[in-house]
């Protein structure tokens, strides 16, 4: 007896819908474990599915600096011994050997920094830099960057002026000028990915001013890239969903000295 044909059913990625991922979810992969770069991975395989705007690449170039060296400051800070002096522990043979292993120790803590400085200066020995050189390289290719333009920024003026959001902290207006060439050059539904109060806070506004503009939809918001690609179609592990939980976590953990180390006036150049 023939054994019945068993078809598999591939997953049917979502038509119409891409992904605006928030500047500061990039950013975050700088601040979680190294797990984290295989969400980085599947993402590379979606790259047709995001929507990159020239502000975007601006704002992440100009920012990984600042939260590399706001992480080397911090683990300075953190990593520095205090050293005990006594002429009577001199005489101590542990005392010797503990001086030992804190000469061993400063020398593993210059190495880490020079590593982080390494990465500072050498952006093609950072992993989080290369997959979004890449996602830029394709998207160039497929000319699938919205790029800024005069009337963007007047547009981008006027919204700060009135204070519609999503709105930037100070002079600033980058995440007035991303929001308004995401408007002005889309015409599908997106779901949006950040974690920025300018976003969650202002979602309602937010859905009904890109209907407006675009007559499309923004079908989520989620500061989950595993959920995200979920709701296009793809099909995500449960490893890969317990890494990026794992990575939110963390951020949560650690969110009060992270609560933005890249102020919105240093993450957006004035225009």
């Amino acid at each position: 007896m023939s054994m019945p044909v068993v078809s598999v059913i591939q997953p049917i990625l979502a038509n119409g819908v891409r992904l605006l991922i928030d500047t500061n979810i990039y950013l975050d992969f700088y601040r979680s474990n190294k797990d984290s770069i295989q969400l980085l991975s599947e993402l590379s395989k979606h790259l047709d599915k995001i929507v990159l705007t020239d502000q975007i690449i601006q704002e992440f170039e100009r920012n990984r600096e600042v939260v590399l060296k706001t992480l080397r400051a911090s683990f300075e800070s953190e990593s520095r011994l205090k050293y005990i002096s006594s002429a009577f522990l001199q005489n101590l043979p542990e005392f010797a050997t503990l001086q030992k292993a804190q000469k061993d120790y400063d020398k593993c803590r210059r190495d880490v920094i020079s590593s982080i400085d390494t990465i500072i200066d050498s952006p093609e020995k950072d992993p989080v830099y290369s997959f979004f050189s890449d996602m830029v390289s394709v998207c160039r290719l497929n000319n699938a960057i919205l790029n800024t333009t005069d009337e963007i920024i007047e547009r981008a003026h006027k919204r700060k002026l009135i204070g519609n959001p999503p709105t930037s902290s100070g002079f600033s207006i980058g995440d007035e000028i991303n929001w308004e060439i995401v408007i002005a050059n889309l015409k599908e539904n997106i779901i949006l990915i950040g974690r920025d109060s300018t976003y969650t806070t202002n979602f309602s506004f937010l859905k009904r001013d890109f209907h407006r503009n675009t007559g499309c939809l923004i079908t989520k918001l989620t500061n989950s890239i595993t959920e995200a690609l979920k709701e296009i179609g793809v099909v995500m592990t449960a490893e890969l969903e317990n890494v990026e939980q794992k990575m939110i976590e963390e951020l949560k953990v650690y969110n009060e000295f992270w609560t933005t180390p890249i102020t919105k006036e240093e993450k957006t150049s004035e225009r």
